[in-house]
């Protein structure tokens, strides 16, 4: 949920959720959304923490000048970034080699400069728009609604 989206919606829930999933990574950090949802103490998934295979984040020279300083791979400097600033991250993968390395994460940690770097890779723009026109016709088509 954007936004937009969670403000039309969520404040008429009886229940709140629990955890949003949307996509999140260095080039799309959702910090608006992080602050609304920050209120009610509701978490962020991140959907697509590696930028879903986007070689320009996962080669940008800040991600691969620390993936050289702690001897780790791109991948590992992006979901330690998404970790340590309080995201939830469930990396997808079917390689074992990755799967591993995704869960080597809590052997080092960034600083805060270098912290505040990744958060200067924000563009915060996604590759989905759950606003687009018929997006939410879609999804009330596909789902039961009732009050």
């Amino acid at each position: 949920m954007t936004p937009k989206i969670w403000n039309q919606y969520v404040p008429q829930f009886k229940t709140k959720p629990a955890v949003n999933q949307v996509e999140c990574n260095p080039f799309c950090q959702q910090r608006e959304l992080r602050q609304i949802l920050d209120k009610d103490d509701v978490k962020l998934e991140c959907y697509y923490p590696l930028g879903h295979g986007n070689t320009d984040l996962l080669g940008h020279p800040l991600v691969t000048s620390l993936a050289q300083k702690y001897n780790k791979d791109a991948g590992q400097i992006l979901l330690r970034f998404e970790t340590q600033d309080g995201l939830i991250v469930l990396p997808k993968s079917t390689n074992p080699q990755r799967i591993q390395g995704n869960i080597q994460i809590f052997d080092f940690q960034l600083t805060e400069q270098e912290m505040e770097a990744m958060r200067a890779l924000d563009t915060g723009k996604t590759t989905h728009d759950p606003e687009a026109e018929g997006v939410e016709d879609m999804l009330r088509n596909a789902f039961v609604i009732e009050d």
